[in-house]
């Protein structure tokens, strides 16, 4: 099997058309459903903020469920919208409620028995939550780089002033040794996160 990487653009790209595409169908499949009607209605207008979730993140801005189920009938609402975490159960009002927020993702978490939903959500899932594990990495390694940078400095220094106040070496040997260990650590872990970020 051969993979063939395509550019971000081209990716983004492949992702909206498939969120479309996953839009349009249950549309078609829920056409008895008003509610459903109207968010799909919502969403069609801008697809590239659609994310399709497991789990959305507790910060998470907009974001709604849908039970799209053909063969077994569940208890509980089709479709639950929510806004900064407060639940909102009416379709027109979530859109009034999301209008100050027209740039923010909305994540979708989507309930169905239908085969061809399932398959064509899984990959949209996958994908999103790589490109949260890449994301958390890169935070990360950002992180560790300015600590280490701030234990260059401290390291710096202290040799610095032992070269300048011999009486003191004894007492900032220990501090010397601690940053250098402290370097040594912040540098495996950066070794580590890159060999992670580029297996992600």
């Amino acid at each position: 099997m051969f993979l063939i990487a395509c550019s971000p653009k081209k990716e983004a790209k492949r992702v909206v058309a498939d969120q479309q595409k996953i839009l349009t169908y249950i549309g078609r499949i829920a056409y008895n459903s008003p509610v459903i009607q109207t968010v799909v209605g919502y969403l069609m207008a801008d697809p590239a903020r659609v994310v399709f979730v497991r789990q959305w993140p507790e910060d998470q801005t907009l974001a709604m469920t849908m039970s799209i189920h053909r063969r077994i009938e569940l208890a509980g609402p089709l479709w639950q919208g929510y806004v900064r975490g407060v639940p909102v159960p009416d379709p027109l009002t979530w859109i009034q409620a999301a209008t100050p927020f027209r740039s923010a993702a909305i994540a979708l978490r989507l309930s169905t028995d239908d085969v061809w939903l399932m398959e064509a959500v899984q990959p949209l899932i996958q994908s999103e939550e790589a490109a949260e594990y890449r994301a958390q990495l890169e935070e990360r390694m950002q992180t560790v780089r300015q600590e280490l940078d701030r234990a260059l400095d401290l390291y710096n220094e202290l040799r610095h002033i032992m070269e300048v106040d011999r009486e003191r070496q004894p007492q900032l040997e220990k501090f010397l040794t601690l940053a250098q260990t402290q370097m040594q650590t912040m540098g495996q872990e950066l070794k580590v996160l890159k060999d992670n970020l580029d297996k992600a």
